[in-house]
């Protein structure tokens, strides 16, 4: 059996998923001890800012009992969780496995629809599941089908049509008002997700003068050092101010943190020089007033709004394509397989049915017209491949409708040999 158990922004917050994340070393680490104390023969973790899920293959096929249970109280006690967190998590098997994670991949479970970042994050933890051994054959081929579904899924689909997040607009204006953005120097306030992404984009804008802060300092170098860029302390980042030509802020301070007086110093605005405030905070981290101050310009939320909802509906507008993509890709990788899967019944039937016509033939080679033997070989040749072809096909069909243990018993029972 495939499957996959999870927790995600759909149905925990952002303090219970970071309980339950795993860095890359601790992933493989964990992926190994899942392969030591259990029965699952193939697992690969993928940790993001938004997710932890275990995509998983159960060699017993198929199994009846879904290990899910099992594997959220092995990652508890991996990550030293104490408490019931079991409601958190989803687990889906098989066809609705493969179809989440193709989902997953295309960014249509994304809180933002069709962002890509996840591309990387799901590539890389499929190598280093690669490099640990802990991912053989049904789960290399799977992810490596979710590639070619994302791949299709952007390229042949409205998903990633005009950005739809404020950090993407964000950046995209910044680079509109600032033709040369990489030249600027940028000052970050915040390090939650939103501001990661801000800072994501700048990066892949070629800026490199930026500087983050934080209310906590060890989140800020976190993420400087993620990025490469500098760190000033919370209760110094005025001190940088008069420098910053774009400042973007994105926290969760319940009022102002910057106002009249923290623009209005020397050197702020010498030379003519614009100084552009973002303001990504709900609520506004920005005194709305500093915008008719000579020499700066602020944007917030209501300006970049009206972008993002028009984005998202033309994205929206992609997913049924997209389903009908992953539908597609899923429906080969499945076809592929429940042949691998019923193997060896399949090998057994084709067996059987050639015993049997050899065992028929016997009757028949006493004839001495080789003419009329030929004939016969042909004929009943065709007829077993035929009939073959039948049980086969009926076969998949039925096993696709129920896949479970006592289906392939009883399949085992009606066509071995008793002779």
């Amino acid at each position: 059996m495939i499957g996959v158990v999870g927790i995600s922004h759909r149905t925990a917050t952002q303090d219970v998923r970071q309980l339950f994340s795993l860095g890359g070393e601790e992933a493989a680490s964990f992926a190994r001890l899942i392969l030591r104390k259990t029965k699952i023969s193939e697992i690969i973790p993928v940790s993001t800012c938004h997710r932890t899920e275990l995509y998983y293959y159960h060699e017993s096929e198929p199994c009846d009992n879904k290990p899910g249970k099992e594997l959220v109280s092995l990652l508890a006690e991996f990550r030293q969780v104490s408490g019931d967190y079991a409601g958190f998590f989803y687990e889906y098997s098989n066809l609705e496995a493969v179809k989440h994670l193709f989902r997953v991949i295309s960014g249509m479970d994304s809180v933002v629809i069709g962002e890509d970042q996840i591309v990387k994050q799901v590539k890389d933890s499929y190598a280093l599941c690669r490099e640990n051994d802990t991912a053989g054959a049904v789960l290399m081929r799977l992810f490596q089908k979710s590639f070619e579904a994302g791949s299709r899924a952007r390229c042949e689909t409205n998903l990633q049509r005009g950005p739809a997040s404020l950090s993407k607009v964000a950046i995209d204006l910044c680079r509109n008002t600032c033709p040369d953005l990489s030249k600027k120097n940028i000052l970050l306030i915040g390090s939650g997700e939103t501001g990661r992404l801000a800072l994501h984009y700048l990066v892949k804008q070629g800026v490199r003068e930026i500087v983050i802060s934080n209310r906590t300092l060890a989140h800020a170098e976190a993420l400087a050092r993620e990025y490469g860029a500098g760190v000033v302390p919370f209760e110094q980042f005025r001190e940088v101010l008069p420098q910053s030509d774009i400042v973007i802020t994105a926290t969760a301070a319940p009022g102002y943190i910057i106002n009249n007086t923290d623009i209005i110093q020397p050197g702020m605005n010498d030379c003519g020089r614009t100084q552009l405030l973002i303001d990504l905070s709900v609520p506004r981290n920005i005194d709305p007033s500093v915008a008719a101050l000579e020499g700066v310009r602020l944007l917030g939320v209501d300006d970049i709004q009206p972008v993002i909802d028009s984005a998202f509906a033309q994205r929206k507008a992609g997913i049924q394509h997209a389903e009908k993509i992953i539908d597609e890709v899923a429906g080969t990788y499945m076809e592929w397989y429940d042949s691998l899967v019923l193997r060896p019944l399949i090998r057994a039937i084709k067996q059987n049915l050639r015993k049997i016509r050899e065992d028929e033939l016997d009757i028949y080679k006493q004839l001495e017209d080789q003419n009329k033997l030929d004939v016969i070989e042909e004929y009943t040749d065709r007829i077993a491949q035929k009939y073959a072809r039948v049980f086969i096909r009926n076969l998949r069909d039925a096993f696709s409708k129920n896949p479970s243990a006592r289906s392939l018993e009883l399949v085992n029972e009606i066509f071995k040999s008793n002779e």
